[in-house]
């Protein structure tokens, strides 16, 4: 039996961590892949990264794009309405069986209310994190509830899901698919990345920088970058691949000054994305990951690497022995930076264990998806409520 399922991508970070699975979902003969691709990645201020995409061989694929050129919480609100509106029709035309969504970003929660108001059934990858400083907490939370099937990364997460109601036998925890990625990509040389990125910094010590807005705080995102540049700023001898922030209320802030300050740095290289191949073998060899995306807290501890992960944005997660956490202050991040290079520091990071799964995610992934749509009747959409006896 032929299955259709719908799988949702709204911005590099989420396309890069179900690429893996969206190969396993085009190859198997039972299943009819949707892709749907909306958000920045039809952007070409956050890099058009759908090229990436195509780049993968999904040349078919339906593209939504919705207004991000405004990043005030009222643009985004108003952005998520319209994104709901557009989803609701696709949907509607295109009637899948299973949409799959990963994460907690606004476009995410937009596909799946529209979804389950088309009566459709949710797989949620990632869900029952915590992250305290983002809004993305509660878009998760909210995603989680309207989910039938779940896959979290691992097992704190999982019980937080049930927790939240959901029966025990509708939540997997499958590790998260930023492991698989570090196990199975074939990584650039240093001198192949040097080449595809036109930046020499890669051959000698460097490190990599992603701020994120933190939009449960107001408007601290400036200050906060500006302190960081200040640390990276007193470390002799270090240059820097900084990523761009995300499309965020907040984030072109970030990303003005970050290009604004590149201009009299030439240790830096600042970029909207590297893609996936290009960031995993870039974190390969970098000193340390520094900053508030959540590839610091996943990708880098699978790859040995030490983290510096500053401020409340990640607040609540799982956190492996290489991981550092700080304030978003100037003797702070200096600090935990100086500590991040240490010898010592990082030979405890080499042999640290990710709480996150073997990197066999999509595997599970797509069997417990075909395991849920080859049940007949499909009264498993019902959704009873798991109390727990406290």
């Amino acid at each position: 039996m032929m299955h259709t399922i719908c799988v949702v991508t709204g911005t590099r970070a989420d396309y890069g961590l179900l690429r893996e699975l969206l190969f396993r979902l085009r190859d198997n003969p039972s299943v009819s892949l949707d892709l749907v691709v909306t958000g920045s990645h039809l952007s070409d201020a956050f890099g058009n990264t759908q090229n990436e995409i195509i780049a993968d061989g999904f040349s078919g694929f339906s593209r939504l794009p919705i207004p991000i050129e405004d990043d005030s919480g009222s643009a985004v609100a108003g952005a998520t309405g319209i994104a709901i509106c557009k989803f609701s029709e696709h949907f509607a035309a295109n009637r899948p069986e299973l949409a799959v969504v990963l994460g907690d970003r606004y476009e995410i929660l937009a596909a799946v209310i529209a979804a389950r108001m088309n009566g459709i059934a949710v797989a949620h990858i990632s869900g029952g994190d915590v992250t305290e400083g983002a809004i993305d907490d509660a878009i998760r939370h909210s995603v989680t509830k309207m989910s039938q099937i779940h896959f979290p990364g691992c097992e704190q997460s999982r019980k937080r899901i049930i927790q939240m109601g959901e029966m025990p036998d509708t939540v997997f925890n499958v590790g998260e698919p930023g492991v698989e990625n570090c196990l199975k990509t074939p990584f650039l040389t240093r001198q192949e990345l040097a080449r595809s990125i036109a930046f020499d910094g890669v051959l000698s010590d460097y490190c990599i920088v992603t701020f994120h807005p933190v939009t449960m705080e107001n408007n601290t995102g400036e200050k906060q970058v500006t302190e960081l540049i200040r640390a990276m700023d007193a470390i002799a001898g270090m240059n820097y691949i900084i990523t761009m922030a995300n499309a965020d209320a907040g984030g072109r802030t970030i990303n003005s000054l970050w290009t604004e300050a590149a201009k009299t740095r030439g240790n830096w290289l600042v970029v909207s994305s590297l893609g996936v191949l290009r960031y995993l073998s870039a974190m390969r060899y970098a000193k340390a990951v520094i900053g508030n995306s959540s590839s610091g807290i996943v990708e880098a501890p699978a790859m040995g690497i030490p983290t510096v992960n500053i401020g409340d944005r990640q607040k609540g997660r799982m956190t492996a022995l290489s991981v550092i956490s700080c304030p978003p202050e100037y003797a702070s991040i200096r600090s935990a930076i100086e500590t991040a290079l240490d010898g010592t520091f990082r030979e405890r990071a080499g042999k640290a264990v990710s709480p996150f799964g073997d990197g066999t995610a999509s595997e599970k992934i797509e069997k417990h998806i075909m395991d849920y749509l080859n049940r007949k009747g499909f009264e498993h959409q019902k959704k009873p409520f798991y109390d727990i006896a406290f």
